[in-house]
């Protein structure tokens, strides 16, 4: 018997699990071009505290209920650090996105992880929706295994019917 207990003590799970000690807080979404129709450039930017003690990994947007769903478009996401600009354009291959339409979840995977101290702005390039207001819960997480979902805050973008007079 007490020659099994080491061995049961091997194969116990790993309790270890990557996290924040400061997780980020300040997420912002920015759509520039509001009116239904029209080509948006939708940025997503986090700021990732000095004191984060980890690398943020991923985010993921689940777009609260509404009649439409957003478009992130079809092409890859570009990254550009430091804070948002109304023309920043950013890299490719820096991040992926994975976008269930179905669950209205937007998964962006951040390679390499974003360090803290850093702000980091995901741009994607698609089409605004009908007009209405469209909300996403947010979840961050930490780079390693195993990571904490931390909750962030709700995002907000309105898109405006179409101006006949524009």
């Amino acid at each position: 018997m007490l020659l099994l207990a080491p061995m049961l003590l091997l194969e116990a799970p790993s309790l270890a699990q990557s996290l924040f000690d400061r997780p980020p807080t300040r997420v912002m979404i920015h759509n520039p071009e509001a009116t239904e129709g029209l080509r948006n450039r939708t940025t997503i930017t986090v700021v990732v505290p000095e004191d984060a003690g980890n690398a943020l990994r991923s985010i993921v947007l689940r777009q609260l209920p509404n009649i439409d769903q957003w478009d992130w478009g079809q092409s890859e996401p570009r990254v550009y650090f430091g804070d948002y600009s109304l023309r920043g354009k950013g890299a490719t291959g820096l991040a992926s996105a994975v976008v269930s339409d179905l669950e209205g979840v937007l998964n962006i995977q951040l390679t390499p992880a974003v360090q803290p101290g850093q702000t980091v702005n995901v741009v994607f390039r698609g089409f605004n929706p009908d007009s209405s207001i469209y909300q996403w819960s947010t979840e961050l997480l930490a780079d390693g295994e195993d990571p904490v979902r931390y909750v962030g805050p709700t995002l907000r973008s309105a898109v405006y019917e179409q101006d006949p007079f524009r």
